[in-house]
């Protein structure tokens, strides 16, 4: 397969930064997620890898070549569509054994790839179906194969899944995962969707603004955002982010709370904000449970039932809700009074000032 790399790649419109500078090794087999927003630079990256973009400054390496100038048809590389662009008055095999026909193949290759690979997206009894009669997932598992039976270095998918509907997506995702585990196929993957990202990625590269937030596993970007955008946009709901002022140990917290900072947090708080100084603090949901001698005070403002376990938003004041996980038979009418714990190996602490992640030894960045 293939190892992508961009060296200090930037692209401009006019004086405008669509992506800002920056370096992201993909390697052979990986599969990487491009996250963000709507607008973060996202697509114009992959747009960029495939060639379909020009880049402004920087480079693009593919197996070590360069490809910055190439043009995509040089690059061996094989892009998936949102929409998923399939000829309407080709059935599906035709459409899956156009790009091959484009490249002279014979026709026997042709006749063998195509049935390769349709048995491989379990797709072989919708061969002679035209796209406008298959459903959306069909449509996407077609233009899966066209893309495949290429047998290309590369992948580039730009939110493939955006057109289905919830069912299908949840059962694309699976296909899309399966086909890449199978495959040992090299795959660059575009979302706004972090459930998708986080389901699908060896790697995440979170985006926001054109520049890439923070770049890790799954894992790294759920339990150690860099910053507060990469908190905030990873998890449904975020990272609980409370503010509150730093003295000696002691952290506190709106209206009237105190919370004890972990020993092993001090050097580093100390190390930003000296003796005293504001600090945000930052909590997963299920870092957080209801106990009846906690140091935190709360009232119940909702809580929601989410199937296997209840979700409890808990109010610390005016405009100050925070979420805590809990058990799914737990029920408290609205307005009662709780007070609850941290666990203190899943609290997080950020600079306001700066709003990047403050880093303890043995916590990555």
């Amino acid at each position: 397969m293939a190892t992508i790399e961009l060296v200090q790649v930037e692209k401009l419109f006019g004086e405008m930064h669509a992506v800002k500078p920056m370096d992201l090794t993909i390697h052979d087999g990986e599969f990487v997620v491009l996250l963000g927003p709507s607008g973060c630079g996202k697509t114009t990256t992959l747009r960029m890898i495939s060639g379909l973009e020009a880049v402004t400054r920087g480079r693009i390496l593919l197996n070590g070549r360069d490809v910055t100038w190439e043009r995509p048809s040089e690059r061996d590389i094989a892009f998936v569509f949102q929409f998923f662009a399939l000829y309407s008055h080709m059935s599906a095999r035709q459409n899956i054994a156009f790009p091959l026909q484009a490249q002279g193949e014979a026709k026997a290759v042709i006749t063998q790839r195509v049935a390769d690979v349709a048995r491989l997206l379990r797709i072989e009894h919708l061969l002679d179906v035209r796209p406008g009669a298959l459903s959306g997932g069909d449509q996407q598992r077609v233009a899966l194969a066209r893309a495949l039976v290429r047998r290309p270095a590369a992948f580039l998918m730009d939110e493939p899944l955006g057109a289905l509907d919830a069912e299908f997506r949840e059962t694309m995702r699976a296909e899309i995962k399966r086909l890449h585990i199978d495959q040992h196929a090299t795959t660059v993957y575009v979302t706004h969707d972090q459930i998708e990202a986080m389901a699908m990625g060896d790697r995440i590269v979170v985006m926001s603004a054109a520049e890439v937030q923070q770049v890790g596993t799954p894992a790294e970007v759920y339990h150690n955002p860099s910053s507060l955008f990469v908190a905030r946009f990873i998890g449904s709901p975020g990272m609980n982010l409370i503010q509150g002022h730093y003295v000696n140990g002691v952290l506190h917290l709106p209206p009237s709370n105190r919370y004890t900072v972990p020993a092993r947090w001090v050097p580093a708080i100390q190390q930003v904000v000296g003796g005293e100084g504001d600090v945000i603090l930052g909590f997963r949901p299920e870092a957080a449970a209801v106990v009846s001698d906690g140091p935190l005070a709360a009232e119940v403002y909702a809580a929601d039932l989410h199937g296997s376990y209840t979700m409890l938003h808990l109010s610390l004041g005016p405009d100050e809700i925070v979420h805590s996980r809990a058990r799914r038979e737990t029920h408290y009418p609205i307005g009662t009074p709780v007070r609850f714990d941290l666990n203190p190996e899943m609290v997080r602490f950020f600079d306001p000032q700066t709003e990047r992640a403050i880093v303890r030894e043995g916590v990555p960045a």
